[in-house]
């Protein structure tokens, strides 16, 4: 089990809210630190601290927990893994199997098959 912070118990600030969007709207596009920065209206540095504060992961990790959960729900459709690792935003298919099986504990070929679905570790923090 992946023992990550949880968020903090306050609703983000809006300038983290505003850069959970704009991950959460097309998470499969390549983003720099720089650019959600940009969108929160702060500097790189005090954006990183303040968003690890709010949700108890850096932007990255989001990210990659934001990939994983869309690429369960593709997998789960019975799409192969080369083909949801292109619409998910990994760079190829050895990309999706490592970040999936560090956050679900599962490869994606063995995801495909099962039923009852596994527990994303950590799940990004929701938008508020």
């Amino acid at each position: 089990m992946d023992a990550r912070p949880g968020p903090h118990p306050a609703a983000p600030p809006k300038a983290v809210a505003r850069a959970l969007e704009r991950l959460a709207i097309t998470p499969e596009e390549p983003v720099t630190l720089a650019e959600l920065a940009a969108v929160a209206g702060l500097s790189r540095f005090h954006f990183l601290r303040v968003f690890k504060r709010a949700t108890g992961q850096t932007p990255h990790a989001w990210l990659m927990c934001e990939r994983v959960i869309r690429a369960r729900a593709l997998l789960a459709q019975g799409l192969p893994p080369a083909a949801v690792a292109a619409a998910t935003g990994f760079a190829d298919q050895a990309h999706l199997t490592r970040v999936f099986r560090r956050i679900t504990g599962v490869t994606p070929g063995r995801y495909g098959g099962r039923t009852p679905p596994f527990k994303v570790r950590a799940e990004p923090a929701p938008i508020s």
